[in-house]
């Protein structure tokens, strides 16, 4: 074998071999510079790596984290549900900006708590960025994401044509719904009065996360399928405040970031405009009766975009997802598996 060649396969190796364990690990990605002209001070980056990176590093998927997710969460996710075929692919696992594992409010060394800078999810796809150029990855098989990390999904494919060939997006939207910017504006208000006021954390967020519960899935859920008698059960379920990683401050970073989301943004609000820059093969998913993310941004812009759309309509809303995981992961295998070289 030449020399020019061995050098690149065996850091080739030596990386697959480094990415094949499920081990948290972090990117020290310096400052953080964001769209609002601040920047995260010191960021660092968690991910994990599920399955192993093949010599040619083709089948990289990057999965970004949910709204309070992590990227354990992630890996619970493709355990129990085989979400993602791992034996065929490496997914990259990251863990947003300000969910408690990646530099947030709760762990800031130099801006924690409400000195944190305002984020958005163009910043959380500018950090994922970040860390694949740490990786020395430049190209991704495909990037999945659910809720807050679709939302990263769509940003990144908009801001970053060249970088995924496939993008796997559901229950997530392109741009928020005068419903969604409500519903969050209400929530981010409750935290600000227990800010002012001193009151204990575990006191308002209590209700937030009730609240929280009860828009994961849909009225006819509570008002059909949940007997009344389960309902002292379902509130006792919330008297303990359990934040783990998610505190308040968290709650309040991520939460503001999905307020400011618009991939049309720089299309003067322009769907059909910003959709004409994306190269990426799409396929969307999406329930019906979603009541946490609204779901018809999504389905309008398949139709402008040309992409897969797959559409449940099912009482557990946000949630339904797990409910038709069959469904779903067959639709998902298909799609990934689908042999592609470039992309559209």
């Amino acid at each position: 074998m030449k020399r020019s060649l061995f050098i690149p396969l065996v850091f080739l190796f030596f990386l697959s071999v480094l990415f094949a364990g499920t081990d948290l690990q972090f990117a020290e990605l310096g400052d953080l510079h964001l769209e609002n002209g601040q920047s995260i001070l010191d960021f660092r980056a968690g991910y994990r790596i599920y399955g192993s990176i093949d010599p040619d590093s083709s089948n990289i998927i990057l999965y970004p984290s949910w709204f309070g997710g992590t990227s354990e969460h992630i890996g619970a996710l493709i355990r129990i549900h085989a979400f993602i075929d791992t034996a065929r692919f490496a997914v990259l696992a990251f863990d947003a900006p300000g969910n408690g594992v990646s530099t947030s409010p709760s762990n800031s060394r130099f801006q924690p708590g409400a000195a944190f800078p305002g984020i958005s999810i163009a910043d959380m796809a500018a950090a994922a960025r970040l860390l694949l150029k740490k990786l020395h990855i430049d190209r991704l098989y495909a990037i999945v994401g659910g809720s807050m990390g679709g939302m990263q999904a769509f940003e990144f494919i908009t801001a970053y044509p060249d970088m995924a060939a496939k993008a796997v997006i559901y229950v997530a939207t392109p741009q928020t719904t005068a419903y969604d910017l409500l519903r969050w504006e209400a929530a981010r208000r409750t935290i600000e009065l227990g800010r002012t006021y001193a009151i204990p954390e575990s006191e308002y967020m209590l209700p937030l996360q009730i609240t929280q519960a009860l828009n994961g899935k849909s009225p006819a859920f509570f008002a059909c399928e949940m007997p009344r008698e389960e309902v002292p059960d379902f509130l006792t379920s919330y008297e303990e405040y359990r934040p783990g990683n998610f505190s308040a401050d968290n709650f309040y970073c991520q939460s503001g970031a999905i307020i400011r989301h618009d991939i049309s943004r720089h299309q003067g609000g322009d769907l059909k405009k910003t959709a004409a820059g994306i190269r990426s093969r799409l396929l969307l998913i999406v329930n019906k009766q979603d009541h946490l993310v609204a779901p018809w941004p999504a389905i309008d812009f398949a139709g402008i975009s040309g992409a897969k759309l797959l559409v449940l309509d099912n009482n557990r809303g946000h949630l339904g997802i797990t409910y038709e995981i069959g469904k779903v992961r067959k639709t998902i295998d298909r799609f990934l598996r689908q042999r592609q070289t470039h992309a559209k």
